[in-house]
């Protein structure tokens, strides 16, 4: 074997050994961007028109907090959910800064016609402080599609 031949032999296992290389980095390159981008549905329960009752009932009995509307509230609440709270609890509900704001997520099904939405009750204290609490509201169906909160944050 001459010293041109072997020359050459090495060169294209070298050349193969690159071009191989090349390639797994290509594959490498482009597959995992496919790997990543691959969605991934959460087993989400699906929305019907109890649920969207429900949650709107949420949000207008938060609205009347938010806007510290104690009686606006009084038809949103439950007959039970006012006899487990005392009227210093609701009046503490309502109290404090005017600055508020509210944030629901999203609900679950507890059972048939009631539903637990996780929320957080954002309020300036009197030194200009944030305060966050998080809580829930329980929603209940009281009939003839009729919703209200059964349980106070």
């Amino acid at each position: 074997m001459d010293l041109v031949s072997l020359m050459r032999e090495t060169t294209n296992v070298n050349l193969t050994r690159v071009v191989s290389c090349l390639i797994a980095v290509a594959l490498a390159f482009f597959a995992s961007p496919v790997a990543w981008a691959k969605k991934h549905k959460a087993a989400a329960q699906p929305t019907d028109s109890n649920y969207i009752a429900a949650l709107a009932t949420a949000n207008r009995f938060l609205a009347t907090w938010q806007d510290n509307d104690q009686a606006g509230a009084m038809p949103w609440i439950t007959n039970r959910a006012k006899q487990q709270s005392t009227e210093e609890g609701v009046d503490k509900l309502f109290s404090g800064s005017s600055i508020r704001a509210f944030e629901i997520s999203r609900g679950r099904l507890v059972r048939r016609g009631r539903y637990q939405f996780s929320i957080v009750l954002l309020q300036n204290d009197d030194s200009g402080h944030t305060r966050r609490r998080f809580t829930e509201l329980i929603i209940t169906n009281t009939g003839n599609n009729d919703w209200a909160v059964d349980k106070l944050p």
